[in-house]
């Protein structure tokens, strides 16, 4: 389900739904407490290091509720343990609305990893996106395909010898790599790094042939010329990237769905203050400089309500766990 961008008709719901929202009475934590909320800091953990997409986008998010909720809202860095740590941290937290989680649309991954500690679906609720994400298909920039049918059409001829760089086992960059190996029928070879700097790296390097890495990372890499962009996922052209080809537009659906940036919460959390912050979310998602710096980000600003993002979450793990069955692909 690709989330609704923000336009002038969204712009105005938001308006709507703030004045709506104002005309209630403050949301209370779980349990029947009658303090307002937020009432504290706001804590917005975050699954990776800083200073990639999903983290900029948090800081962003973060920024605008501190200015509207007059609270102080951190964002708490916990990579590794292919997100685990992060998860983990959130759940260990009282339910009263104070912290949540920030991430993209890999969450749903989860649904697919055996042997977690947590129920993805049950264990959390997704309160709203921020923004539509993409990832971009990215070779090395001596690399002789220009295009994503010269570079299938190498791979055809060179079976199981091209190689396809991921984050790690189970990462988005794996299974998109996955997605394009079955949609093409083609055989690339992956090749699992610790992480995104080593898989860049190797990439600039010629070391591994291709590599599916966040949009703004791509954007500063394609504009300084250390990579070349082949495509990058959705089915309508981005802001960012212009002059690239979607996958939906080359006839790939399966890579045509956009991902997504967003808040989610402990399940146990007070269904009224996810729909209080879902209604901060969509007024953050309104706002014209925000709209901006996420385009620069290679996103587009959009929103949902609590009910749709979940069934869109619950769509993206259905879908997961078919891709990962049908690669016989072993998460843990």
């Amino acid at each position: 389900m690709e989330h609704r961008p923000i336009g002038r008709r969204g712009f105005a719901a938001g308006i709507v739904s703030l004045l709506a929202a104002a005309s209630l009475p403050h949301a209370r934590a779980q349990g029947g407490a009658d303090r307002p909320w937020p009432s504290g800091a706001i804590r917005i953990i975050v699954p990776y290091a800083p200073g990639g997409g999903t983290d900029v986008a948090a800081r962003l998010v973060a920024r605008k509720l501190q200015e509207s909720l007059k609270q102080s809202v951190i964002v708490d860095n916990r990579p590794g343990g292919k997100s685990v740590i992060a998860y983990e941290a959130l759940l260990r937290e009282p339910p009263d609305g104070n912290t949540f989680l920030f991430n993209n649309s890999s969450h749903a991954i989860q649904a697919a990893f055996k042997g977690l500690p947590y129920d993805v679906l049950a264990d959390f609720t997704p309160i709203s996106p921020i923004a539509n994400s993409a990832v971009v298909l990215a070779v090395a920039p001596d690399a002789a395909a220009r295009t994503l049918a010269e570079f299938i059409g190498h791979v055809r001829r060179n079976p199981g010898k091209v190689s396809f760089g991921s984050f790690g086992v189970g990462t988005s960059s794996h299974l998109y790599g996955e997605i394009l190996n079955a949609s093409a029928g083609i055989d690339m070879l992956h090749v699992a790094y610790k992480g995104s700097a080593p898989a860049l790296t190797d990439l600039m390097g010629g070391h591994v042939q291709a590599l599916f890495v966040d949009a703004i990372a791509a954007k500063q890499l394609t504009d300084s010329g250390k990579i070349r962009a082949l495509a990058i996922t959705g089915t309508k052209r981005w802001q960012a990237y212009p002059n690239l080809p979607t996958f939906g537009e080359l006839g790939y659906a399966e890579l045509g769905k956009p991902g997504w940036w967003g808040m989610l919460a402990s399940s146990k959390v007070s269904p009224r203050i996810v729909a209080r912050m879902a209604e901060e979310l969509r007024r953050i998602a309104a706002m014209p400089d925000v709209a901006a710096q996420l385009t620069q980000l290679g996103a587009e600003a959009a929103s949902d309500t609590p009910a749709n993002f979940a069934l869109s979450v619950q769509a993206d793990a259905v879908r997961w766990k078919r891709i990962v069955r049908d690669r016989n692909l072993a998460l843990e």
